[in-house]
């Protein structure tokens, strides 16, 4: 047979309640959770509230309420662009490469596109 044995090691109640405050389950929307650490969440700014759609999916784990689409975005100091320096580079060279793959794209689709139609094309994703 096998025994087990502990060292008698003591954790109290302040620990305990410490490690199962890692587990607690927070309910979206729910204002009354507050963050344990004191470090505010990126996202802090309050959205305006707006009842949700009724087609809006309620049924997921932490989906966010609905918020609708600003289109009046004039000023580029109101568009998110990350919260430090590495954020904003790192967006800045991905969206960078996008668009210089999409004008690669373009430029070829309209100069040696027709002429040689399969060069640059591979199977993706079950193609093959």
């Amino acid at each position: 047979m096998s025994t087990t044995s502990t060292a008698g090691t003591t954790i109290t109640a302040q620990q305990l309640q410490g490690v199962l405050s890692d587990y607690t389950v927070r309910l979206t929307g729910d204002n009354s959770t507050t963050r344990h650490d004191g470090i505010e969440p990126p996202n802090s700014v309050e959205a305006p509230s707006v009842d949700n759609p009724p087609n809006w999916p309620r049924s997921h784990y932490r989906v966010p309420d609905y918020r609708p689409v600003n289109r009046n975005l004039c000023d580029p100091e109101e568009r998110p662009k990350g919260s430090n320096a590495g954020e904003f580079a790192f967006l800045t060279i991905m969206f960078t490469g996008v668009y210089l793959n999409s004008a690669a794209a373009k430029i070829w689709g309209k100069t040696g596109g027709p002429y040689f139609p399969g060069l640059f094309r591979y199977a993706i994703g079950g193609e093959w």
